[in-house]
């Protein structure tokens, strides 16, 4: 039994260790696996090789200023983009509280070669592409606050939420808007989207509601409160009841919301009373988690497209998700997740068919082809948000899901592509073939709660996996046992020891009443 504790504990001491030195040291590798095939729930997977870069190390090298100059200039990036196969690539990162690893906003070529970076903020969370600019973003970020600095919201630490535009070659940079809010956790704006040149929309989390305010005076248009439509007995408790984290307004003039404690994705449309949610569309119900489980950013794919559908971040359930909107309802007609994905927070529909994924806490961002297959990821340190410039805002330019293949296929852009087709298309299916390795680790993620493991690996350094979580549970577990069973099965044990006890007291006593 000792031989086989000590086996146990070595093996789970040294999966630990081998994570932290493979996940810690930088690597540029070649992968492949078995394909999939169809649509559906698939793994990352391909018989093709798939390039894993390593851009967190860049990362700390311009934090320490060891890195090569990043002042790229526009036509030094536009050869470095015309000579590679995609365009740039912009991550925005949350970064770690327990570590105190600090936040980035980065931008890079397919290789991992840094053009941007800046970590000047606490956290940063949603990143869009300016429309009509080849390489300016506007992000959202924020920086905490305390003492005379938070007077204005009468609290003690707060949050100055920044809406920031940046020109990622000249570094040009124009705060465009800001706000203090009370509070730091559940303060952090995560979302906010250009209606025009002059006015946000904002999803507000502070105050669990959204609201359009015109950034030249900072006067609020209109605003819609989640109260005209939830109980306070759904969602979250005081202090983050609804946390809204995305907000997109849709070509029709309507409104998709994520109010991420709700499980479900709202739209707001107009009438005569103001704003309002339009339960028909409404996509998921609160504590059904088989369609969504706090959710982040989903995107909205137009008709023209091959909707009306919604690309969703299905965190908690550790997966990928689009559903189309039929005359009965939301179907699902894609999910994807593969052993690595953890908490997934972003994933945007690519116009050649691809999806572009954060991947939170199995840090890395990633780009899962139209069969399915991950062509290429990076290592990125708790990612929130990622776009690539030149596809549009988010998921504007790509197809639903089940044209991918043909717009893969076919030249055109996805809405020549949809508009083109006859006689419809192949639907989706879930269930593909994996690993027994794979569908041990898929099980084991099923039968842990989300909330916890999510909730340790939130905390846990930043090379940490499930798989670490799993190993150090093997070996915390098998110390306790081996301790355990020495201590009783010892001459020395407790069990031992209380009856020595009793032995004495019972001579002690008998010789005292002997006298």
């Amino acid at each position: 039994m000792r031989a086989v504790l000590a086996l146990t504990l070595l093996l789970s001491v040294t999966t630990v260790g081998a994570s932290y030195v493979t996940t810690t040291e930088p690597t540029v590798q070649e992968f492949a696996g078995a394909p999939s095939a169809g649509n559906g729930t698939a793994t990352a997977q391909s018989t093709t090789p798939t390039r894993g870069i390593d851009v967190e190390s860049r990362f700390d090298e311009a934090r320490a200023g060891e890195s090569p100059a990043l002042d790229w200039s526009t036509e030094r990036v536009d050869r470095a983009v015309a000579a590679s196969e995609r365009n740039l690539t912009v991550v925005a990162t949350q970064g770690f509280y327990v570590s105190d690893e600090r936040a980035e906003l980065a931008a890079f070529l397919p290789n991992g070669t840094l053009v941007y970076y800046d970590d000047s903020y606490r956290v940063y969370f949603d990143v869009d592409p300016v429309p009509g600019e080849r390489y300016t973003v506007e992000y959202v970020a924020a920086e905490h606050l305390d003492g005379d600095e938070c007077e204005s919201v009468t609290s003690e630490e707060c949050t100055r939420n920044v809406v920031v535009r940046v020109n990622l070659t000249t570094g040009a940079e124009e705060r465009v808007y800001g706000e203090v809010t009370p509070r730091i956790y559940s303060a952090r704006w995560h979302d906010v989207d250009r209606l025009n040149e002059t006015h946000l929309l904002v999803a507000d989390i502070v105050d669990d509601g959204v609201y359009a305010v015109d950034t030249r005076d900072g006067s609020v248009v209109w605003r819609w409160n989640a109260s005209a439509h939830y109980d306070r007995d759904q969602g979250g408790g005081a202090g983050d009841w609804t946390h809204i984290n995305d907000v997109e307004r849709l070509a029709d003039g309507s409104v998709m919301v994520s109010p991420r404690n709700m499980d479900e994705v709202v739209f707001l449309e107009r009438g005569p009373d103001g704003w309002a949610v339009n339960e028909s569309r409404t996509l998921g119900t609160d504590e059904d988690h088989s369609v969504l489980y706090e959710q982040h950013n989903p995107d909205y794919i137009p008709p023209a497209a091959g909707g009306p559908s919604v690309l969703v971040a299905d965190s908690e359930n550790g997966r990928l998700v689009e559903y189309r909107r039929t005359e009965a309802g939301w179907e699902r007609t894609w999910s994807w997740r593969d052993v690595r994905l953890q908490w997934p927070r972003d994933a945007d529909r690519l116009p050649d068919g691809g999806t572009l994924v954060v991947d939170s806490h199995g840090d890395r961002v990633a780009e899962i082809g139209p069969r399915d297959e991950v062509v290429w990821s990076a290592d990125v340190g708790m990612p929130y948000d990622v776009e690539r410039l030149g596809t549009g805002d988010e998921s504007a330019g790509g197809p639903a899901a089940q044209y991918r293949q043909l717009v893969s296929e076919r030249p055109g852009t996805a809405r020549d592509v949809v508009a083109n087709v006859t006689g419809g298309v192949a639907g989706s299916r879930d269930g593909f073939d994996r690993s027994l390795v794979d569908r041990f680790w898929l099980g084991l993620k099923d039968l842990v709660p989300s909330l916890v493991a999510n909730g340790l690996l939130y905390v846990a350094p930043a090379w940490v996996r499930f798989s670490d979580l799993v190993f150090t549970a093997v070996a915390c577990g098998g110390a306790l046992g081996w301790v355990t069973a020495e201590v009783y099965w010892s001459r020395y044990s407790l069990r031992g020891g209380a009856s020595r006890a009793r032995q004495l007291f019972d001579s002690v006593v008998g010789r005292l009443v002997g006298r």
